[in-house]
């Protein structure tokens, strides 16, 4: 039963750091970019408490992988894994959906590298930090 709430606690303490970090990143780059494409193709970005509320979800689940993943593997595997997982994949999926800027990778590409870092010591230092008691 220990285990399982520790890894809780890890699952919860990443999850919190990728949602807070997803959610700068949303509000100071990728919103006016995003809404700005979507006015371009006549369209207003759907912005429903529903959609705010799955990518919650989607933050909760990027850090059930990192976790996962920071179990089994060590620091470098666990962060280009989990970035291609989860953010290139997202990435291209937007893109041949037609609704990726393209114009904001200089910007996400290397702060959702140090987002999956950051992450995955998190979840490694917690699992130091257990082993060792």
């Amino acid at each position: 039963m220990a285990i399982k709430a520790k890894t809780g606690w890890q699952v919860l303490l990443v999850a919190v750091w990728i949602n807070f970090s997803g959610t700068v990143r949303w509000m100071l780059f990728a919103r006016p970019r995003f809404e700005a494409l979507y006015k371009g193709m006549g369209l207003e970005y759907p912005n429903t408490p529903l959609i705010n509320i799955l990518w919650v979800l989607w933050g909760v689940l990027a850090a059930v992988l990192v976790v996962f993943l920071s179990k089994k593997f060590g620091i470098l595997p666990t962060i280009v894994l989990s970035w291609l997982v989860i953010f290139a994949m997202t990435w291209i999926v937007q893109w041949n959906s037609a609704v990726f800027p393209l114009a904001l990778l200089w910007v996400v590409v290397p702060w959702s590298l140090f987002e999956i870092f950051v992450a995955a010591l998190i979840s490694h230092g917690l699992q130091c930090r257990s082993a060792a008691n």
